[in-house]
């Protein structure tokens, strides 16, 4: 046999056994992300999409406002696990934080509930109806109003009001669910990875202990050193965007340098464990 049969040969197996490890992998969906406030903390006004505050003293109340990506996104598959390139994100919903002086504050915390429905699989074509709805996922978040008197326990801007702090409570999770895309057992279900995650605004970090003990003295559920969360400045709107991807293995979470966010495995804040669903 000739050595360029041979390495013919060699090629068409290596494609084979390419196409067989990815055979019944679904490599693209459509998929809608819907996301809404459930709880917060009493005498906090609350609708599914806002959450609003405290005393006006001539600027309205704090708020936060939640904006839905509305219709459908299509997102695509990433075939490994680690950090997900940016063309396997799709958007999610986002958290715009409406941060004005004001009194009486009663907002210490508050639970915001996402939900991602897959409708069906886009590519291969036909496979079905898609898993549905998974598990709602959970973002549970510690809030400190602060009281905008030096020192400040966050770090702020030179001459601005100290800024309110958020943390977010719970561990990083992938969840998963299995799916069958022939629908007809040929192939093999397959368990893919689910990951919701910050993309942009707001600084996701390591706070400080004089941040975290600050949050952890109006709300218990905050650790009191090590905390993972964020800071917004008085006196205007930040926004914090979530994205969410769907792989076939589970991300590494990683933990954030003190002004970057990694967001490798960075999912389902709040939430108690991976729940599975099968279809």
């Amino acid at each position: 046999m000739s050595q360029r049969l041979k390495g013919l040969i060699v090629v068409c197996a290596a494609l084979g056994f390419v196409s067989s490890a990815h055979a019944g992998i679904v490599t693209s969906w459509t998929a809608s992300d819907v996301a809404k406030w459930i709880s917060a903390s009493p005498g906090v006004s609350l609708t599914p999409s806002v959450l609003k505050w405290g005393t006006d003293i001539g600027n309205g109340q704090s708020s936060l406002t939640i904006t839905n990506p509305g219709g459908t996104q299509v997102v695509t598959t990433y075939i490994g696990g680690g950090s997900p390139p940016p063309a396997f994100t799709a958007p999610g919903s986002s958290l715009t934080h409406h941060n004005v002086p004001i009194t009486n504050s009663p907002m210490t915390g508050a639970t915001l509930e996402d939900s991602l429905t897959l409708m069906g699989p886009l590519t291969p074509a036909g496979s079905g109806s898609g898993p549905g709805t998974l598990p709602v996922i959970d973002f549970n978040i510690a809030f400190l109003e602060t009281t905008n008197a030096t020192p400040c326990a966050a770090a702020s801007p030179p001459n601005n009001p100290c800024n309110d702090i958020f943390v977010l409570l719970g561990g990083f999770f992938n969840q998963t669910f299995s799916y069958d895309s022939d629908g007809a057992g040929i192939d093999p279900a397959v368990t893919y990875f689910v990951n919701i995650f910050p993309t942009s605004g707001g600084v996701l970090q390591i706070l400080s202990n004089s941040a975290c003990a600050a949050v952890h003295d109006a709300n218990p559920a905050a650790p009191a050193t090590g905390c993972f969360g964020f800071t917004t400045p008085e006196g205007g709107d930040t926004v914090l965007t979530f994205g969410y991807t769907i792989s076939t293995q589970p991300l590494v979470e990683q933990v954030p340098e003190p002004a970057t966010l990694a967001l490798l495995g960075l999912s389902l804040v709040g939430l108690a464990a991976t729940r599975r669903r099968k279809q």
